[in-house]
């Protein structure tokens, strides 16, 4: 992600904020020596999960994902601005324009998500009221101190935890229903845009405004979990390969695919002993004519 976002945006001066659990020591070394090549102000900022015990996680989804909440203790008190990115995602255009946007009011700026009706009426959210995916938001980090999300964020997480399904997407979407301003959707550009039919015909609004997005994308979100994401081999993503062409130019770009078959002789002979020994099996099991 942090490689493509330098790619699309070579003159822009950007100070990266990595917000962590524990990893290895080594291993964030590596990553600070590669980012130092190419970004000129990168922190790493060590969260501890403990502090979110006891809420709601399942899937391929852990506790960090709550790190969200605590933007405005965990930056510096200096930044009054910041465009928050999922690592799921790639940038593919310039981002002068999203990081120039004016807020007014709104506490952040976001893209709607696809599953509206559903999602508004599971949060108790107003008629018409509009759900944003928290995969990538410019934030008014100024107002959230003002405002303290974070203690009402995390208090409403503890308190209403039947209602939290997409985490603390869920717990923002419920905490500033009103107060978010919609982006195109080219900033966040989610898999329903090519995998949902109804955003596939472009003889409506819906799927004129898709086709848009689809054309002049900035950001491609890889929401969702298992093959959804572009280094599982059975994924089908159209904008998989460029994800991969960014990832040979990284120290990672030797990492084998998730669940891809293995390509070891050892292994394949392995595999097709066992194949021989099940078919001997059901052979033997035949009744005889």
């Amino acid at each position: 992600m942090l490689k493509s976002l330098q790619l699309s945006n070579p003159t822009e001066s950007i100070s990266i904020y990595i917000l962590h659990d524990v990893i290895d020591a080594s291993e964030r070394a590596r990553l600070a020596a590669y980012l130092g090549g190419f970004l000129p102000s990168v922190s790493f900022i060590q969260l501890d999960e403990e502090m979110f015990s006891g809420f709601p996680v399942f899937g391929h989804i852990t506790l960090a994902t709550y790190f969200r909440l605590l933007l405005p203790a965990a930056l510096p008190h200096a930044v009054e601005k910041v465009l928050y990115l999922d690592s799921d995602l790639i940038v593919v255009d310039s981002l002068r324009a999203l990081l120039e946007s004016d807020l007014g009011e709104n506490s952040i700026g976001a893209v709607e998500e696809h599953n509206q009706e559903f999602d508004r009426n599971r949060l108790g959210l107003a008629e018409g009221s509009l759900v944003f995916n928290a995969g990538a938001m410019l934030i008014d980090l100024g107002r959230w101190r003002r405002e303290n999300i974070l203690a009402t964020g995390l208090e409403f997480a503890r308190t209403h935890p039947e209602r939290i399904k997409h985490w603390d997407q869920d717990v923002l979407n419920s905490l500033l229903e009103t107060r978010w301003l919609p982006f195109d959707w080219r900033f966040n550009a989610l898999p329903h845009l090519w995998m949902h039919p109804e955003y596939s015909d472009v003889s409506t609004p819906l799927g004129q405004q898709a086709e848009l997005a689809r054309a002049n994308p900035a950001v491609i979100h890889f929401a969702g979990s298992g093959v959804a994401k572009p280094w599982h081999h059975r994924c089908t993503h159209p904008w998989r390969q460029r994800y991969l062409e960014i990832r040979q130019q990284t120290p990672w770009a030797n990492l084998p695919l998730e669940e891809a078959p293995s390509t070891s002789l050892a292994d394949r002979l392995g595999s097709l002993r066992f194949r021989l020994k099940s078919a001997g099996k059901r052979m033997l099991g035949r009744p005889r004519p």
